[in-house]
């Protein structure tokens, strides 16, 4: 129940925020199974990445349920002001950053737990002007597990010619790479007009 209301004011705060900038983001494609939150960059959680822009989030079907195999299964999408085509060690840096804000929580006795989140990522390929990374990541999941958790991590990096800047698209599972449910991530794209 607490780490349902927690998530609930995460997402609350998180939607406040967006709501003053009145726009509609439609970043990516899921079916209407996935969750979907947009959220303000930069993030109240985690001020020090400093872009300004969006991201369009995605839950999957359970990802809250550790039972489900789309347990802590999201994509999300960062439409922001980066006009430098970015590489590993940006989104390694992103990510900590991210998730250790993310995850920073106040303990039932007061203690406060600050994550080390650790990233990994390598170049996978880079071809039609999206560059893939892939590797994994581990942080504190301070809303379900109260445990470190393993995440694998794929991340398309789209240049947008129209708006000349780099979308990334982060999509990330503990599941292994060969598991089925990754097809259904792989199948997550940006919208098809969104950089025509």
């Amino acid at each position: 129940m607490k780490n349902t209301i927690i998530l609930s004011l995460l997402l609350f705060c998180s939607m406040q925020v967006f709501a003053q900038t009145e726009q509609e983001v439609n970043l990516i494609v899921t079916d209407t199974t996935w969750g979907k939150e947009i959220i303000q960059i930069p993030f109240w959680f985690a001020p020090e990445i400093a872009y300004k822009g969006v991201e369009d989030i995605r839950f999957a079907s359970g990802w809250e349920n550790i039972d489900s195999d789309g347990f802590w299964t999201l994509a999300f999408a960062w439409d922001i002001n980066l006009e430098k085509k970015p590489d590993a060690a940006f989104f390694e840096d992103s990510l900590k950053l991210y998730l250790d804000g993310l995850m920073k929580v106040v303990n039932e006795d007061s203690t406060l737990v600050i994550p080390k989140t650790h990233v990994s990522l390598i170049k996978a390929k880079s071809q039609k002007g999206v560059t893939t990374f892939t590797g994994t990541l581990k942080t504190y999941d301070a809303f379900t597990t109260k445990d470190v958790i393993t995440l694998n991590v794929i991340i398309e990096s789209y240049y947008c010619e129209k708006l000349k800047k780099y979308i990334p698209l982060f999509k990330m599972s503990p599941k292994a790479f060969k598991h089925i449910f990754w097809k259904e991530l792989d199948s997550i794209k940006l919208q098809d007009d969104f950089c025509d």
